[in-house]
């Protein structure tokens, strides 16, 4: 374990240590603040100031570490000083160079990041981050909340901005709405450590349309009047899918390894039960879906292409993979052509034409005439034409999501695939939205949804 955290602090090697092969302590003499030599305290040179060496805080029970709470500003030191312990020292570049040259330093660095770590629920395997103990992280009490950002901090600080990305993908990959422990001052303070621009140009409806709909998939509500937001409000399996899709389409490669690594990367999204099965094959195919599931992470290829043709039958190879039965290639195809058609400045009259004409759905309905007897239903079907009717009757962004989940049924597929549809055709996604969506997501999300944007709708934008 301890070898696998240190491919994920850096290149250089460290030296081996015997954690467990603590001999006693004499005659320790506690260092006067002015001067303390964090180096030399990573070495085992010299003790903290309440007497304890680095050695002695390897050994912190689970007990012991949620007991004391004047040891994390030294095993996780960052730049700011200590609110609540203004006693303990900070670092700055000269440290953070030192640390990197001196392997004895660094390997007790990556030592406590691992102890903090177990403790938090959560260890290395592969050169990833993952959880361990599933649900640990809402078991603990809310300083570690505090904690966890200085360990976000501390581990950008000290210049390993890689495993504080890592890290803060593992923890986003966990949050779940059923537990109010975790609230949104939080949230911010973990994104703020990813440096999150909140100002970036990014492909964001059908995720945004996901975290808002999460709430309510399985709490329906039939009003278009409700919080947009909550402290449970999270990224599903619809945005992990979507992003997939986009990566596909800027690097290429091929689409069922990337859903693959995706999926496996973030196993707690909400997939269900078929597609969960596929993620733990080795060489998955398809397994004959209609689910809405090719429809909810289509909405990048409805951006990607010039041509309606060229949209089609990308929307076809994206829906296929998984979903390869007529009626879940259609749900993909009929959205991407909607995204496509609603970019390119067609009016909703000759969308709905389009739509209906080409792929048979019924859409001389209305919200209101749906909502009074809908229910849940996951396939392609029964809720792709449903979100077309909600974009369709909507005045703006909002209220096409709001529209979508007031049905009552898939909330955060149908605010997903509304979402895509109405980002298209309005333009924009709120700055609000925008916002409160970028804090729910991992870095890596927003740097490949922000790359398609650059890539594919910039050029778009160019050429209309």
């Amino acid at each position: 374990m301890l070898n696998r955290f240190k491919h994920l602090f850096g290149n250089k090697k460290n030296k081996e240590f015997g954690i467990n092969n603590i001999t006693p302590i004499e005659e320790k003499q506690i260092v006067p603040k002015e001067q303390v030599d964090l180096i030399r305290f990573f070495r085992n040179e010299l003790p903290d100031n309440k007497n304890r060496y680095h050695k002695d805080i390897l050994q912190f029970n689970h007990e012991q570490i949620e007991y004391y709470h004047d040891f994390i500003q030294w095993i996780l030191p960052t730049i700011d000083k200590s609110q609540f312990h203004p006693e303990a020292p900070t670092i700055d570049d000269h440290f953070k160079e030192q640390l990197q040259q001196d392997d004895l330093a660094k390997s007790n660095y990556c030592r406590t990041c691992q102890l903090y770590l177990n403790y938090v629920g959560f260890h290395c395997n592969k050169r990833q981050i993952q959880c361990q103990i599933t649900g640990r992280l809402y078991e603990l009490p809310y300083h570690n909340q505090l904690r966890i950002t200085r360990m976000l901090n501390s581990l950008n600080q000290v210049g390993n901005n890689q495993c504080s990305t890592k890290l803060y993908h593992a923890i986003m990959s966990e949050i779940k709405p059923d537990s109010d422990k975790i609230d949104n001052n939080t949230l911010d303070y973990w994104a703020k450590t990813q440096r999150i621009n909140i100002n970036c140009n990014i492909l964001i409806g059908a995720i945004a349309g996901d975290i808002i709909g999460s709430i309510y998939e399985f709490n329906p509500i039939k009003s278009i009047d409700f919080p947009l937001f909550k402290k449970y409000s999270r990224f599903t399996d619809d945005t992990v899918m979507t992003v997939a899709n986009a990566n596909w389409l800027l690097t290429n490669n091929i689409l069922s390894d990337i859903m693959l690594d995706y999926g496996n990367r973030y196993p707690n999204a909400g997939y269900g039960g078929s597609f969960y099965n596929w993620l733990q094959q080795d060489i998955p195919e398809p397994y004959n879906s209609f689910g809405n599931g090719s429809a909810m992470r289509v909405s990048p290829v409805g951006w990607a292409f010039e041509t309606l043709e060229e949209t089609l039958k990308k929307a076809k190879e994206s829906a296929e993979v998984t979903h390869n039965h007529p009626e879940g290639i259609k749900g993909a195809q009929a959205t991407a052509a909607c995204i496509y058609l609603a970019r390119t400045g067609k009016s909703k009259l000759e969308i709905k034409e389009y739509i209906e004409s080409t792929f048979g759905y019924n859409l001389n309905r209305t919200c209101d005439k749906i909502r009074i007897a809908y229910q849940f239903d996951v396939t392609c079907q029964g809720s792709v034409p449903e979100s077309i009717i909600a974009f369709l009757e909507s005045k703006d962004f909002e209220h096409a999501i709001r529209l979508a989940i007031s049905l009552g049924g898939d909330a955060d597929t149908m605010g997903a695939i509304t979402g895509s549809i109405a980002e298209a055709y309005y333009k924009e996604v709120p700055e609000e939205i925008k916002k409160e969506v970028l804090k729910r997501l991992p870095k890596e999300f927003i740097d490949v949804m922000e790359r398609f944007y650059k890539k594919f709708i910039m050029k778009n934008k160019s050429i209309d």
